[in-house]
């Protein structure tokens, strides 16, 4: 079983950790780190996590194997540096880092150190994206020089368009 902490237990780390506590036998989270300790203690509880106010703590605990970064994006690169020299296997929320450069020092401090780096980009496993590859591969699209797509999706409980209501759109259903 990975120990690991979730950094960052906004609406996004509750998601993650929810899609794993008390479900999974390879993964489970043990602490959170939140800069606001006072105001995850409730959701920590609920969710069986003790609650840290400094990344440090779960990077200096031999208990915790890992760590997963939901935290704003600015943040990642030294995040995911500091877990790395701290021998902690890191994930990632997407985007890894803001700039190239940044990617590939933490990519760099991730390989150095021999600890596994994930990143949050699970659309590539949808079926959508899926076919579109074994089209490409497969040589039905011809030779494809430029590719764009936008993908939306809902979140529960939230309006479409983040709830702006336009005078030509009608309101979701």
């Amino acid at each position: 079983m990975i120990d690991a902490a979730i950094v960052g237990l906004g609406r996004w780390g509750r998601t993650l950790v929810g899609s794993v506590q008390g479900k999974s036998e390879k993964l489970r989270f043990t602490r959170t780190v939140s800069r606001d300790p006072d105001r995850v203690h409730d959701i920590a509880a609920r969710l069986g996590l003790g609650v840290v106010g400094e990344l440090g703590s779960v990077l200096g605990d031999p208990t915790i194997d890992a760590v997963v970064l939901a935290t704003p994006h600015s943040l990642h690169c030294e995040q995911v540096i500091a877990a790395a020299r701290a021998g902690k296997a890191v994930f990632c929320e997407k985007p890894l880092t803001l700039t190239k450069t940044d990617a590939a020092r933490a990519i760099d401090a991730c390989r150095e150190a021999r600890v596994a780096l994930g990143v949050g980009t699970d659309k590539r496993f949808f079926p959508a994206l899926r076919e579109l590859l074994r089209l490409a591969k497969d040589g039905e699209l011809s030779r494809v020089l430029h590719l764009e797509a936008i993908s939306a999706t809902r979140s529960p409980g939230r309006p479409p368009n983040g709830g702006i209501r336009s005078k030509n759109r009608r309101p979701a259903e």
